[in-house]
């Protein structure tokens, strides 16, 4: 087990102050690029430690049509202008994502998040956090969730439509600018850097991130630390909600337990 620098690794090992193990935390990134699912096989060494593997929200919630739960809304796309639908319009179809019509009741940032989902590349079938949770079942673990998917959703639903538009109109006029960041954000991933993405992801949600970042750190902590109190566990969340003062694991280092990096050697 290697060490690094703090800003400059994914996974951490977890103990009590009288040094009882108690799993790991890792960052993930929701995303289909082979270099980052080339980690699977170098993090079985530590999913093996552990007896219930943890993601965001529970791989079996996903089972049903998640989108039915949300209350329709309001047809957001009379706020856009002819070029904006456009441009929207001409995204969807080079993705094959559906038409314009689909999404006009559902909130923007669900189309936006699939949008990025996009330009961060589909080389595997499934996004990487996913596939790790799979992969822990199948290796004889329990699995978790430390949020539900059902509190995300609810999460979408307390921001204004105009707020959510504002974020997906950025990003249809910067095109070429947000493709560069979403890229880049991989390439942060392989180096294991997570302080610059939170930095960018904290910049990224402007007025959103004490939603959707800075609360949801604070939930996920505290949740986080029963968790660890209960029996070993591989904790596996989005990567830019480790770092910070106001990070996962700031707040699990107030509760009392001792982190230790972990580096991973993985081939960017």
């Amino acid at each position: 087990m290697g060490t690094a620098k703090k800003n400059q690794c994914l996974l951490w090992e977890v103990r009590l102050p009288d040094k009882t193990f108690c799993g790991y935390v890792l960052g993930t990134m929701h995303t289909r690029d082979q270099r980052v699912h080339a980690l699977l096989p170098l993090l079985e060494p530590y999913v093996t430690q552990c007896q219930v593997l943890a993601t965001e929200f529970s791989i079996h919630e996903t089972s049903g049509d998640p989108v039915s739960t949300l209350s329709p809304v309001e047809d957001w796309t009379p706020m856009l202008s002819r070029k904006q639908k456009n441009a929207l319009k001409k995204l969807l179809h080079r993705f094959h994502l559906g038409t314009l019509d689909q999404y006009v009741n559902l909130p923007p940032l669900m189309l936006l998040q699939a949008l990025v989902e996009e330009l961060l590349g589909k080389e595997a079938t499934q996004p990487f956090d996913l596939v790790l949770a799979v992969h822990g079942e199948a290796m004889g673990l329990s699995i978790g969730g430390v949020e539900t998917l059902n509190e995300q959703l609810a999460i979408l639903e307390t921001i204004p439509l105009d707020v959510q538009k504002k974020q997906l109109v950025q990003v249809l006029a910067n095109q070429s600018k947000y493709k560069r960041q979403v890229r880049n954000q991989v390439k942060w991933y392989l180096r294991q850097d997570i302080r610059q993405l939170y930095r960018v992801s904290r910049k990224q949600l402007g007025s959103l991130r004490k939603l959707l970042l800075l609360d949801r750190n604070r939930r996920m902590a505290k949740r986080i630390s029963r968790m660890f109190e209960n029996k070993p566990h591989f904790i596996a969340v989005g990567a830019a909600h480790l770092w910070g003062g106001k990070g996962i694991l700031a707040r699990l280092k107030k509760s009392g337990f001792r982190l230790v990096p972990v580096r991973i050697r993985l081939n960017e």
